[in-house]
């Protein structure tokens, strides 16, 4: 048996925005935000687009898979269902070794609260609860799961995995609930299978997520909304760059990348293009460009 060898070339350009600063710049913008836009929904919908290491899930909710989510990419507004179709904000479509556990995930703007002055759940929070209930029962029957599949091009590899939704609900502040025992523990009720409930004040960027982008899907392809300023070329995403469509014409769109980063990734792009997804030889870790 012959010995692949390593046959891609790897060239010193101007470097990706180190994940420190990127830190420090999305947190300022989100805790920013959080203050001057806390009622508009949408603003953190886009917020999330441009930034997917916010959003957990990529490597599962519940543990931390080994295995990148498929396509590398979160997708937003995603569809689920044939009858009654529906459109969660987010989803990652998870897996490890075992399992395809696709991430549906739900964000209501922060200034809603979880609870009355009496310290009953409210008609919204409820309401939210109710909707993750309905994408579950979507997502129990079979005709729908293929449907899924299908809709989102799942290779036949992870088809053959056990099929375990996982959802996440993004909700409320921690404020409104931190300094009672009661509503905390309320609060953790609930909770369910396979169902997170996170407030806005748990998340910040998650520095195994650099390299996923954003995409939105339609008639199989992975349309590319947008990419992140700590995005490398790699050997290892040679596959997902080619399948991807609009990534060249997002360069442009890229946050906290300098007018010479940018236009190195596009001098680039054609040369890690031409492999067509092959994988090209042995991959060294995760060096890159």
């Amino acid at each position: 048996m012959g010995i692949m060898n390593k046959n891609y070339a790897i060239e010193d350009g101007p470097k990706e925005l180190c994940w420190y600063e990127y830190y420090k710049f999305v947190m300022d913008e989100y805790n920013a935000l959080l203050i001057e836009k806390c009622d508009d929904e949408k603003a953190f919908q886009m917020f999330f687009e441009n930034n997917p290491s916010m959003l957990p899930g990529g490597l599962e909710l519940f543990g931390q898979s080994g295995h990148y989510p498929h396509m590398n990419t979160i997708i937003t507004q995603p569809s689920i269902g044939i009858a009654y179709e529906r459109k969660p904000d987010f989803l990652w479509l998870a897996q490890d070794s075992l399992t395809f556990c696709p991430v549906f995930i739900e964000i209501e703007k922060p200034s809603k609260r979880m609870f009355t002055d009496r310290g009953q759940p409210n008609a919204e929070f409820n309401q939210a609860m109710n909707q993750i209930d309905e994408w579950r029962m979507i997502l129990n029957k079979p005709l729908n799961q293929l449907a899924f599949m299908d809709y989102y091009d799942i290779p036949q590899a992870t088809r053959d995995k056990a099929f375990e939704p996982q959802f996440l609900l993004v909700y409320g502040r921690r404020e409104e609930y931190e300094k009672s025992e009661y509503l905390r523990n309320l609060r953790k009720q609930k909770e369910r299978e396979n169902v997170a409930l996170m407030s806005y004040d748990r998340l910040t960027p998650l520095m195994d997520y650099q390299q996923f982008i954003t995409c939105k899907v339609k008639n199989k392809k992975y349309e590319v909304v947008s990419i992140p300023p700590t995005f490398r070329y790699v050997a290892g995403q040679a596959e997902e760059l080619y399948k991807w469509t609009g990534f060249l014409d997002k360069i442009d769109d890229m946050k906290y990348t300098t007018d010479e980063r940018k236009k190195f990734l596009k001098s680039r792009f054609g040369y890690w293009t031409s492999f067509k997804g092959n994988p090209p030889g042995i991959i060294v870790g995760m060096e890159g460009e």
